[in-house]
């Protein structure tokens, strides 16, 4: 008659317990969540959580917002949170893992509230796999069987009659290598356990991490046990199965209520995964007792033609309780990002480089370029901290998107060596540059200065980049003059002239000859510098100009200024030249000239010039000067008296003209430069110019004469 109230209390009892659990389940996920690392946010980018498992069990995993505020935009994958869980996720298409490749996955894992072997959930585990279920891939289990020690991952042990390990391992993911966080020891190996699913872990009594391959053979031992049957007369043998634990490690504390770190390191030359545990706090700082195991592997295990496989965490959980999450604080190829600076002398307008220098208080304009190359997430929430130049003060900071938004930031202070600064915007394929621009001014130093390289860091959780900005110098404004000599010079046409001046440095010590450079430009030509010469006095120059450089008259200029190596410069010094006017003259006549000879035959005759006449008229008074050439000429005689019957006539065109006693105007000409040569005789021919004319009484003999030739200053 107890029967009834004895069920019902149970009942009670069972529901009361229940609820209990449920309460305690939410309580750990939040409180896990709100001390959860900093870590990735959009893993919905990165990975996929399928709805069900290739096995047809329902996921238990889900995403969820890490309420750490200090851990502010990280997401964790809730993997199990419950009894009889199967969840987990894996890396879509683009977020595959290439053999070929080194790279590093850096994670936080929460395994639980309990550090009992059997009071704690089963854990999880880190997978590598190319099972033909892709995203879907789990061990086979479906979700009114979940055996918690496959974790999701290993094989499925229901089957007390099945021996062959090849079979066995078809149930696990294919293609696979895990490294499992195991919480709970599976070490149940008697006659009424066969076929359970639990005893992978005989032998071992504490929680562990270990590696292996799911899919493989070689990883699972099939083992017996025999027991009576129920009659008592027979004797039955039943079997089951346990696992090899490949680079064990027992000395580890997991289901602590801690979340743990976890680096996966991959040498793609050597094939060797090389995992470190527990290395750092929440907060970053080292724990001082990580522990580090490496592994070759074997990777022809993935079956995977171009190297290419998913990764990322499965779990499950059988009778007890389990509470696992990951967070993802870093994996490879989610950003491809690059960063530049750019230093302008905005007062010149040029680049500043390395090793080059910018003058005291002129305006200097940092750039700082970010340029999204591609990748998986959106390189969101940057930080960028920029080491600064000594002696550059700022005096405005903004940020220029590649859409042409600006974001207005506040210039460093004075002296400051370090500012931080944080983009609002995200940068991606749609977005996908960012200028940083600080703008200022370099300070007055009194002696010259270096800058300093200075690095700069643009960062997120996900990826890291630097530049570093360019070492110059500031040199000190120091007001150089410039004094020219003896001004105004006066120098004959045809001579050179040195002018003398003397180059100071203000208010400072003078400056060796032999670090100015002097800038000339003689009637408004440039002409090339000139480094000023320490073997003259100090500080004074001696430039010298060339007669062909000048012309004559009063308006010859030297304008000349100088600079040092700091680019300080001078006023511009004005030299005024005068040159004089020269001579107007013969260059070259020949002091003796003839005819040639003339054929007597009783008629008149007229002959042209030998070669040995020579006639250049040199004017010296400077261009645009004019002069007139006039000939006359004496009758012809021979030595004894006898005068030549004829003419000296002067031909050009059709005009002939006789010359006599008084002068005929031959030439006349405008100078056009200001040492003018000019050859009377180029123009004449055979038929022009001064002939000889003879008349039909004239008689064999050799007759002399003069022609006189006169030069007149008179207009052309």
């Amino acid at each position: 008659m107890w029967k009834g109230p004895k069920q019902i209390l149970v009942a009670i009892m069972a529901l009361t317990g229940l609820w209990v659990g449920t309460a305690h389940i939410q309580a750990a996920d939040e409180a896990s969540l709100a001390a959860a690392p900093s870590g990735l946010n959009q893993l919905d980018k990165l990975f996929t959580l399928p709805a069900t498992f290739s096995g047809g069990a329902t996921n238990s995993a889900s995403i969820a917002n890490v309420t750490n505020t200090s851990s502010p935009n990280t997401q964790a994958v809730q993997i199990i949170n419950g009894k009889k869980q199967l969840g987990g996720f894996w890396s879509n298409d683009a977020n595959r893992f290439d053999l070929n490749k080194d790279a590093t996955f850096k994670m936080w894992v929460y395994l639980g509230t309990s550090t009992s072997t059997s009071k704690a959930g089963d854990g999880m585990a880190f997978v590598l796999q190319n099972d033909p279920s892709g995203t879907s891939a789990s061990a086979k289990v479906s979700s009114s069987n979940i055996i918690g020690e496959t974790l999701g991952v290993w094989g499925v042990d229901t089957n007390n009659k099945l021996q062959d390990t090849q079979e066995f391992a078809k149930t696990a993911i294919q293609n696979s290598w895990a490294l499992e966080f195991d919480t709970y020891t599976n070490t149940s190996t008697g006659y009424s356990d066969a076929g359970k699913g639990d005893a992978f872990d005989n032998g071992i009594k504490k929680q562990h991490i270990a590696t292996g391959y799911p899919g493989a053979a070689s990883q699972y031992i099939n083992q017996s046990v025999r027991s009576w049957d129920l009659t008592g007369l027979i004797w039955t043998t039943r079997y089951y199965f346990t696992q090899n634990h490949g680079n064990l490690m027992t000395n580890v504390t997991l289901g602590d209520s801690k979340w743990h770190h976890l680096v996966m390191k991959w040498e793609a030359a050597s094939k060797t995964m090389t995992y470190t545990f527990d290395d750092l706090n929440p907060d970053g700082s080292a724990t001082g007792s990580g522990v580090t195991q490496s592994v070759g592997l074997d990777t022809s295990q993935f079956n995977s033609s171009d190297g290419l496989v998913r990764w990322g965490f499965m779990g499950a959980t059988g009778s007890n309780t389990g509470n696992n999450m990951v967070v993802i604080e870093s994996a490879p190829n989610l950003v491809d990002a690059q960063a530049a600076v750019k230093v302008t002398d905005k007062t010149k307008n040029r680049e500043v480089t390395t090793g080059s220098q910018v003058k005291a208080k002129r305006k200097v304009q940092y750039d700082y370029q970010l340029n999204y190359k591609g990748g998986q997430l959106d390189w969101d929430n940057i930080t960028a901290e920029l080491n600064l130049p000594k002696h550059i003060t700022f005096n405005s900071a903004k940020v220029t998107y590649a859409d042409g938004s600006e974001q207005t930031l506040t210039a460093p202070t004075a002296g400051a060596t370090k500012v931080d600064y944080t983009l609002d915007k995200a940068l991606s394929t749609s977005q996908a540059t960012a200028t940083i621009t600080l703008s200022g001014t370099a300070d007055n130093v009194v002696v010259n200065e270096e800058t300093t390289a200075t690095t700069a860091t643009f960062k997120n959780k996900i990826f890291e980049t630097t530049t570093e900005a360019p070492n110059y110098t500031i040199t000190v404004d120091q007001p150089i003059g410039i004094l020219i000599l003896n001004n105004p010079y006066t120098v004959a046409n045809g001579d050179d002239v040195t002018v003398k001046g003397i180059v100071f440095a203000e208010d400072s010590e003078q400056l060796s000859n032999d670090q100015v450079t002097l800038y000339p430009t003689v009637n408004g030509k440039e002409m090339p510098a000139v480094q000023m010469s320490n073997d003259d006095e100090q500080g004074y120059f001696y430039y010298k100009i060339k007669a062909d450089q000048l012309h004559v008259g009063d308006d010859n200029r030297l304008e000349i200024w100088a600079s040092d190596p700091y680019e300080n410069e001078s006023p511009v010094g004005t030299a005024k030249i005068t040159v004089t006017g020269g001579n107007l003259g013969f260059k070259s006549v020949a002091a003796n000239s003839t005819f040639k000879s003339i054929m007597l035959d009783g008629s008149a005759k007229t002959t042209d010039r030998e070669d040995d006449w020579q006639l250049v008229v040199r004017d010296n008074r400077g261009k645009g000067s004019n002069w007139q050439l006039q000939a006359s000429a004496t009758n012809f005689k021979t030595t004894g008296g006898k005068t030549l019957p004829g003419d000296v006539i002067f031909r050009q065109g059709d005009k002939t003209t006789t010359l006599n006693s008084v002068g005929t105007v031959i030439d006349s000409h405008t100078t056009t430069s200001d040492n003018d040569d000019y050859d009377v005789l180029a123009t004449w021919t055979s038929k022009s110019g001064i002939l000889y004319q003879s008349n039909a009484g004239a008689t064999p003999g050799s007759y002399t004469g003069d022609i006189t030739w006169t030069l007149t200053d008179a207009p052309k």
